[in-house]
């Protein structure tokens, strides 16, 4: 399956170049979920990683990574189109009680002190009880304090949790939930008007077969203003499929109307983010 999944997407980065190449102007994409961890660092340069967005024709990335040097290299090599966010893993260690964790507690306010991060994370958590911590309160309340997003890879309760702290946080959903059903999606965001989310790893649900799922589609209109791409480069094998996850995304946003396209997929970035 994964073999016949990266051929598709091969397939259609390939129609991309076809498509360049004839001269139509596909329309920007912001990257609101791209990682630059160190397992990548010795397969792909910063320059390389710059050269995939160029040829995918994404204009901005939202950048986290393990370590944070990463993100940092990627800001540094191009200060305009990346925009850091903090994740709060100083190595893989740190995934598993992170939100109960002082000193990563007082890593994030550390780093924070550089005045260069849009958000706090990508992070995970696996259910509303995580959130129930001191540390994590005083996450939320660094994000609030800060006029920043939390980027939280969770399900639903998690979300309405955090929200639950303080609702004036922004957050931006990872994944749409992941396996969330449009359903549960749409109802949060009717609920918190400061949610967002991206769908990496989910153009599969929303055309599962080349064509727009219909509760999808609903969705999508009724939220236009809130949804964003993202691809995820949470491994090292993800990079040479780059462009054709972008062309992933790019399939089901040529059958929305124009206008709600054109938000999806940069301009509700570029809001959020001033870019």
């Amino acid at each position: 399956m994964r073999f016949r999944r990266a051929a598709a997407i091969v397939s259609l980065s390939l129609l991309f170049a076809g498509i360049h190449a004839r001269g139509d102007e596909p329309l920007p994409i912001f990257d609101a979920h791209l990682h630059y961890s160190d397992h990548s660092w010795a397969s792909v340069s910063p320059k390389a990683v710059l050269e995939l967005l160029n040829q995918a024709g994404v204009t901005g990335a939202l950048v986290s990574s393990t370590p944070d040097d990463g993100t940092l290299m990627l800001y540094q090599a191009d200060p305009v189109r990346v925009v850091p966010e903090l994740r709060p893993y100083r190595s893989q260690a740190d995934m598993m009680a992170w939100y109960r964790d002082d000193e990563v507690l007082a890593y994030i306010e550390n780093r924070m002190e550089r005045n260069v991060y849009r958000g706090i994370g990508e992070f995970h958590l696996a259910d509303a009880s995580q959130v129930d911590t001191p540390q994590m309160k005083r996450v939320v309340e660094i994000a609030v304090e800060r006029n920043i997003l939390l980027h939280v890879h969770s399900g639903a309760a998690p979300v309405s949790a955090l929200f639950a702290i303080n609702p004036k946080v922004k957050i931006l959903w990872a994944h749409a939930g992941f396996s969330a059903p449009p359903a549960v999606v749409g109802e949060l965001l009717d609920r918190y008007a400061q949610l967002w989310t991206e769908v990496s790893y989910r153009a599969e649900d929303i055309a599962p077969s080349g064509d727009l799922d219909p509760a999808w589609q609903a969705l999508l209109l009724r939220h236009a203003d809130r949804f964003m791409i993202g691809t995820d480069t949470w491994t090292a094998w993800r990079w040479p499929l780059y462009v054709g996850l972008i062309q992933q995304h790019r399939a089901w946003l040529r059958q929305l109307p124009h206008d709600v396209a054109e938000k999806i997929a940069h301009r509700n970035a570029a809001h959020l983010f001033g870019q």
